[in-house]
């Protein structure tokens, strides 16, 4: 029984990370190859003699370096991206949503190969550079990279070959340290202007092997294969480099995508139509439409602002697209990091109109396909909401569509005061839909963490909970309000009573005082009090569509797309309802 549960955890494991452990064995073939070409080639036997196992190491890492640096361009190539949508959306939707969904997590692995097997290559010149002064080969001289016996390694260091390595290890450490979740959420301008110098590491990375370092026996016939006492003098050439063949596919479609995204971008100043001020420190900014600018429910734009940055372009989705009568669309942006905390203090202190705004996009997103599916789960928390407002604009206007069929909306928010954001919306949505006769198309549901309002009236009315139930009556809608104690039995939320208790004591009043139920009757019965209870959620969904395959679009913090991802597997696992997991983040 023991080697069954470990056969079938094994293939479990292997099943869920297999693209990974397809990306690892590619890179270890590579490394491997080169390793024993390098090894056992006669050509590399006076070279070898010298620099011993570090020439080997040194060849097989340059290789999955060549690699990496190829492949890492491909998945950021945007306009690309766009192309292959027009072509594999008809032919092949369910790919090309795969592949946005997973680009970010393999350029992530890509580039983490690439630091790793970048350190090691250095290490192993540092050691190449050590055996070429102390192993100075006074034979054959041409061969050295020394000019004599015990030279000091740091002279060789200043080379050409040594100069452009430590460059590119000091951009590719640079990359890598201001890739962290910490310091890229906390100071995001520095993971920004550290990614730009990758265009110098391609550079540099093309003229590191120019300077022919590395040399190996020209070898004319097969009797210069032996290496006893042979007559003629071998002579050497530099090893010729293979970077640029690597590199020339993936350089060219990245330069003409740029070329093309230059080209295409929008270079007129745009207007700034409406700016709001929502709660949770979230800008709504209504802009005017660039020409020819064309959006799809789901994606998003890149937007600059010429009085806070230059050079800075940042991701925004697009939360209601341009019509043909009304030639305007929306991006809200929450206020987190410098940029936006710059631009928070340019929209006070000046006129909209006084700001210089560019756009460039529309681009792809996987949450485009959240408007063509049957079934649609969608769980979102905090901003992340932005990709699936589109969607309840969709339904709002075009309410007896078939296209989404049924679209289930879970909106996690810390304060309920963020619920305003898309309360007046998704009434009119409801309504609308309920006077079309098609009140299941659309089932939210919102939870509020943040419950310090709940907890006193709680204290204050012996601990009975309050819950909101709309009646329909001759009259319309009505609010009423029950106190049930057994309510926390059948909740789908997970109590949470003690961080409740210690977020209370640093709340606002502002945003423990409101209460949806009172201006959105219809919304308020659909609040919830404290985090989802994600199993008994799952449950329900799978109770409900038994047997289908059903795709959950999630857009939140790292935590909650981990936990999701995983309730997802064991679903899928422990029922015959299948779930996708399909995924959209920008930091």
């Amino acid at each position: 029984m023991k080697i069954t549960s470990l056969i079938s955890d094994f293939y479990e494991l292997v099943k869920r990370r297999i693209y990974l452990i397809l990306w690892i064995s590619l890179v270890l073939y590579l490394f491997y190859d080169t390793y024993i070409y390098y090894k056992l080639g006669q050509q590399f036997h006076y070279l070898r003699r010298i620099l011993g196992l570090g020439l080997c190491i040194s060849r097989g890492t340059a290789t999955v370096i060549n690699l990496c640096c190829a492949l890492v361009l491909l998945p950021i190539c945007k306009k690309l991206n766009q192309l292959l949508y027009r072509v594999l959306s008809r032919l092949w939707p369910g790919l090309f949503f795969f592949w946005l969904e997973k680009a970010k997590s393999f350029h992530m692995s890509v580039a983490m190969t690439l630091l790793v097997f970048a350190v090691v290559h250095s290490i192993s010149h540092l050691v190449n550079l050590w055996n070429f002064s102390r192993g100075y080969d006074q034979q054959y001289a041409e061969i050295n990279f020394a000019s004599y016996r015990n030279e000091n390694p740091l002279r060789l260091l200043l080379s050409t070959a040594g100069l452009t390595g430590i460059s590119m290890l000091i951009i590719i450490l640079c990359m890598g340290l201001t890739s962290t979740r910490i310091v890229r959420r906390r100071v995001y301008n520095a993971f920004w202007y550290t990614h730009q110098l990758y265009l110098l590491f391609i550079v540099l990375l093309i003229i590191h092997p120019l300077s022919g370092v590395l040399k190996e026996e020209i070898i004319e016939n097969e009797t210069s294969l032996n290496f006893s006492q042979n007559e003629n003098t071998p002579k050497f050439a530099a090893i010729k480099s293979k970077t640029w063949l690597w590199m020339s596919l993936p350089l060219t479609c990245y330069i003409l995508d740029l070329l093309w995204r230059i080209c295409t971008r929008n270079r007129a100043r745009v207007n700034i139509l409406e700016v709001c001020h929502m709660a949770g420190r979230t800008i709504s900014l209504t802009l005017s439409c660039p020409q020819h600018f064309k959006c799809r429910s789901g994606q998003y734009v890149l937007l600059q602002c010429l009085d806070v940055s230059l050079i800075e372009w940042h991701p925004f989705t697009v939360v209601k697209v341009p019509t043909s009568y009304q030639r305007s669309f929306v991006v809200w942006i929450r206020v987190k990091g410098d940029w936006t905390e710059s631009l928070e203090k340019l929209l006070l202190a000046r006129k909209s109109s006084e700001l210089s705004i560019l756009v460039d996009g529309p681009f792809s997103s996987p949450m485009e396909s959240v408007c063509h599916s049957g079934v649609g789960i969608c769980v979102a928390a905090g901003v992340g909401i932005t990709p699936f407002v589109t969607m309840l604009h969709d339904m709002l206007q075009t309410p007896r569509n078939h296209v989404p069929g049924r679209i289930h909306l879970l909106w996690i928010v810390r304060n309920e005061r963020e619920l305003t954001w898309l309360a007046d919306l998704a009434n009119k949505t409801m309504l609308e839909l309920r006077n079309a006769n098609r009140p299941d198309r659309l089932h939210i549901e919102f939870y509020v963490t943040n419950t310090q309002n709940n907890l006193k009236s709680n204290i204050n009315e012996e601990n009975s909970p309050v819950a909101h139930m709309v009646v329909m009556n001759e009259k319309g809608l009505s609010h009423v309000i029950t106190r049930n104690k057994d309510e926390e039995r059948v909740t789908l939320l997970t109590p949470n009573l003690k961080r409740n208790a210690i977020v209370a004591k640093t709340g606002t009043h502002e945003d423990y005082n409101y209460n949806l139920a009172k201006e959105y009757p219809l919304l308020g019965c659909r609040v919830r009090r404290g985090r989802p209870h994600w199993d008994r959620v799952f449950g329900y969904w799978v109770h409900l569509y038994p047997g289908e395959h059903l795709s959950l679009y999630c857009c939140g913090p790292k935590k909650l797309v981990k936990l999701l991802r995983s309730k997802c597997k064991n679903a899928s696992k422990t029922s015959k309802t299948k779930f996708t997991f399909i995924h959209e983040g920008f930091s």
